[in-house]
């Protein structure tokens, strides 16, 4: 299966062809837009929409589409400006971490991968540009959360309390989201209210969402996916509990005005929290050992085992994962959520005492034994680590939408006629 994979190309300058005598010049490529001191190419937002038109509704490059991709663009190039003025780094050995997950994820090795890109057109060096990009901006926003998000204790135990009253934290919720930023508040409230008058349907505020919305998921009609009601805004959950819904607002907050359209909610009825005790062998295709070979190295210590060899003492010799290889594989008790899906499934079908044959997830070949099992009610620390995470959740969205509001007003930002 041919993978695509993302690889925006960043040019100074609109590059042009001299043809022939008498002949006029023949434009290759325009420019889109004009960032500080940096250009976005006509050509980025085509490679951008081949990558995401499978995700895109209708799957068809629009006006629509091609201003959402081209807002997309703006802001990764603020951001990546942003971060690069505060002195963000990102070291060779994290790319090379990044590009190796990649890899894994389509199961093959750095060979592989670059075979691959090749095949696309794509060259190796401005990819791996790309991905340092996109963990300097992962960098970025991080750095901006933690320094503008504070949570008290008090507000901790508020939540904790308001979320034992209104059993909150068992309710998720499928949204759909259209923000528009109030620049005039009377025209905005305007603008929105007419948006919220022409939907009647799903498919109505999909189309809205791509044409209007000026949030990060427009692209996708505004889909935030599968939410937890204690990890929304204040603002949502309670509009949606006060609402006839699927269609919630206009809502007004400090980032603009909101349309929430609520596709499914669904409730989780669990009580008690099972956690697993399990240890686990991971080996890594690496330079020198390509993914084939490390599977048949993870056979070869799955038959071992089941000839009788010891679990901790093989993964203490053979275990690359560095946080548990001194423990003989020893991962302790985990609780739902802790691992990648791929572990947690193969973890929950495999029985007390048994060990799971070799498995693939984006980390490499693992081998899993359970220990055991149990039903236990959450710790308080553990539950105050976890309203705290949601209360960064709820107030997350809100202070990157501000923060994107103020690199836009202090940027140079020209975009030129389609």
């Amino acid at each position: 299966m041919m993978y695509k994979i993302i690889c925006s190309i960043f040019l100074s300058t609109a590059i042009w062809a001299s043809t022939p005598a008498l002949a006029a010049p023949q434009k290759l490529d325009g420019i889109a837009a004009i960032v500080d001191a940096n250009a976005i190419l006509d050509s980025d937002i085509t490679a951008r929409f081949d990558v995401v038109k499978d995700r895109v509704p209708g799957g068809i490059l629009t006006s629509s589409i091609r201003r959402q991709i081209l807002n997309q663009l703006v802001e990764e190039s603020l951001q990546i400006n942003y971060a690069r003025k505060l002195g963000i780094r990102v070291g060779n050995s994290e790319v090379d971490k990044a590009i190796l997950n990649v890899a894994s994820n389509m199961q093959t090795d750095i060979n592989g991968l670059r075979q691959r890109l090749a095949q696309q057109g794509i060259d190796y060096a401005r990819y791996r540009e790309q991905i340092e990009n996109e963990i300097l901006i992962g960098k970025a926003r991080q750095q901006v959360v933690q320094s503008r998000i504070s949570i008290t204790e008090q507000e901790i135990d508020d939540f904790l309390a308001n979320q034992q009253k209104n059993n909150q934290s068992k309710a998720e919720y499928r949204l759909r989201h259209i923000v528009i930023r109030a620049k005039d508040v009377a025209d905005t409230r305007a603008q929105i209210e007419e948006i919220a008058a022409s939907i009647n349907n799903e498919q109505d505020f999909i189309n809205q969402a791509i044409a209007n919305s000026e949030g990060q998921f427009a692209i996708q009609g505004g889909d935030l996916g599968w939410r937890k009601a204690n990890e929304l805004p204040k603002l949502f959950t309670q509009a949606i509990a006060n609402q006839q819904g699927p269609l919630i607002g206009p809502l007004q907050s400090n980032a603009g005005f909101h349309l929430l359209w609520v596709v499914d909610k669904q409730s989780q009825d669990v009580a008690l929290q099972q956690e697993t005790k399990v240890s686990h062998i991971l080996v890594r295709a690496n330079e020198i050992r390509d993914d084939q070979q490390t599977q048949e190295l993870s056979e070869k210590l799955y038959n071992q085992l089941q000839n009788g060899a010891n679990f901790a003492e093989l993964a203490k010799e053979y275990s690359e994962d560095q946080g548990s290889t001194l423990q003989g594989g020893d991962l302790g008790w985990v609780t739902p959520g802790t691992m990648v899906p791929e572990f947690e499934e193969v973890m929950d079908l495999t029985a007390v005492g048994d060990i799971s044959a070799p498995f693939r997830s984006q980390f490499g070949w693992h081998i899993l034994t359970v220990e055991g099992r149990r039903q236990t009610d959450i710790s308080d620390k553990v539950k105050r680590t976890n309203a705290e995470r949601a209360l960064i959740a709820q107030k997350r969205d809100f202070v990157i939408e501000n923060w994107l509001s103020e690199l836009r007003a202090d940027a140079f930002i020209d975009r030129k006629a389609n």
